[in-house]
């Protein structure tokens, strides 16, 4: 069991951050998987706000049987930097197939898509935003928000 940890720091203060989310959208590689019968538990007991996007998902199947998947994370403001957010996602490995020795496995999780949606505008945001992207507004809630997909330094 790993959590993937993602932390998200604005380089410029903006002021009124609190009026804006930011949603996380991680794609998990076949050699891992996230369990979404714990994502329901961690959401009931309001740890985490993240929500599978894949369908047919079997978190049996090894990682030759496997596809990339998709998650939704809602982050949180970080109550200890007024211009950061974070989030985490409990993950767990897979089977992969046998090795002949020392073989070692190497799963590459690649950088998520950073997608910000403000109540008011901002003109920094304005150019960190590369395009536009619909997405539920809320984890509750079955709206469609037109999100901004960031630009970032990893």
């Amino acid at each position: 069991y790993r959590d993937l940890l993602i932390k998200v720091k604005f380089g410029e203060s903006i002021e009124d951050l609190q009026t804006c989310r930011l949603l996380i959208k991680q794609y998990i590689p076949a050699g891992l998987f996230v369990d979404p019968y714990e994502l329901a538990s961690l959401r009931e007991r309001n740890i985490t706000e993240a929500v599978m996007v894949s369908e047919n998902f079997n978190i049996e199947a090894p990682n030759y049987l496997s596809e990339e998947s998709e998650v939704l994370i809602y982050a949180r403001q970080d109550s200890q930097c007024i211009d950061c957010f974070q989030a985490f996602l409990p993950v767990h490995y897979r089977y992969h197939r046998p090795h002949s020795k020392d073989g070692e496995t190497f799963i590459v999780v690649n950088n998520p898509d950073l997608l910000m949606y403000c109540d008011q505008e901002f003109p920094i945001l304005k150019c960190w935003a590369q395009s536009k992207v619909a997405a539920p507004c809320a984890l509750k809630n079955k709206d469609i928000c037109q999100w901004n997909n960031m630009k970032y330094k990893s």
